[in-house]
């Protein structure tokens, strides 16, 4: 099946090579397969984004060679609270994306352990005495491995952590949690979780110990990315990303069963030349897009890891970057 997929291209780019077009990066880099098996036709193409900027150009005292792989992203009154896999403090930014501001922080919060920190989303509840959730993707416990849900109090200083009641084998460890997403409902808390190769929404409740499996939520049969990288709620809309397709798909989720409405409505973020300049070219520039939150009903922030070494050179200079999107 895929060799009747790439087929086409293929003689495509014989014709355009045989026709004497040149360009200066390579021609698959333009629409990489990786981003095409999974798109949902149709999108809704975003426009540049409002504002965008590095995170180590936003925090004071960072600079080109500090590392934040930006995973997460939630808005809350007026700043940016942004996780990253290699570290477990967080970002705290305001949302002027101002460069290398004194009200942009890196807040250190107290959790165990050293090292990477396999953070993948930060979520917020605000019922009562709130409460920030940040989520490992996976850690190992005892012969199985499980998310596990980081807590900390209002001003993000450690509380407790707690298993998700969800499992992955050793070879699907990395393929845990990508997000999450907290609800109040009958008076209980619920955390949603988005399974990154599958796209599968475990319903977890919270109790006096762990997170514990209660439902699952399908997505509808248009929603076929080739990965799963964030989900959102904004009332009771619900957003999930992919990075791979680098493209995202807004849905109802229901107030009364954890069940999702209607056919939503599919967005893709913008491309543009290979120097990074948006809607200049057909090049994918927003390939690492791992966090998404809601700031309005007509405006999302994002936030982008850090590129791998196998991607080309161009999709770097959108990586390891906070973006604001106006949706159309």
């Amino acid at each position: 099946m895929n060799r009747i997929f790439y087929m086409p291209i293929l003689v495509s780019l014989v014709i355009l090579s045989s026709c004497g077009k040149h360009n200066t990066a390579s021609p698959a880099a333009t629409v990489p397969a990786q981003h095409a098996l999974g798109r949902i036709a149709g999108a809704t193409v975003l426009g540049a984004p409002v504002a965008e900027a590095k995170v180590y150009k936003l925090l004071p005292g960072y600079g080109s060679s500090d590392d934040f792989e930006a995973s997460g992203v939630y808005y809350l009154n007026g700043y940016f609270y942004v996780a990253c896999d290699n570290m477990s403090k967080i970002s705290k930014i305001k949302s002027t994306l101002s460069i290398n501001s004194s009200s942009n922080s890196l807040l250190s919060t107290g959790t165990p352990g050293s090292g990477s920190s396999n953070f993948e989303s930060i979520t917020y509840d605000n019922n009562n005495t709130v409460n920030w959730y940040v989520t490992a993707e996976t850690e190992q416990n005892g012969s199985v491995y499980q998310p596990r849900i980081y807590e900390y109090d209002a001003s993000m200083n450690y509380q407790s952590r707690a298993w998700a009641d969800y499992y992955f084998t050793s070879a699907t460890s990395n393929k845990g949690f990508e997000g999450t997403a907290w609800v109040f409902r009958g008076g209980d808390d619920y955390m949603l979780g988005l399974v990154e190769g599958t796209g599968k929404m475990p319903v977890l409740k919270k109790t006096s110990g762990d997170w514990v499996l209660v439902d699952s939520i399908t997505l509808p049969s248009n929603v076929t990315f080739t990965d799963y990288a964030e989900i959102a709620i904004h009332g009771n809309t619900i957003a999930i990303l992919s990075q791979e397709d680098s493209q995202f798909w807004l849905g109802t989720l229901s107030s009364t069963s954890w069940t999702i409405t209607g056919p939503g409505k599919a967005y893709e973020f913008p491309t543009g030349d290979i120097n990074g300049n948006v809607g200049a070219g057909s090049y994918v520039l927003y390939a690492n897009v791992e966090g998404l939150s809601f700031i309005s009903d007509t405006q999302i922030v994002v936030c982008s890891d850090k590129a791998k070494s196998s991607q080309p050179s161009y999709q770097t200079i959108k990586d390891q970057s906070v973006h604001i999107f106006n949706l159309n």
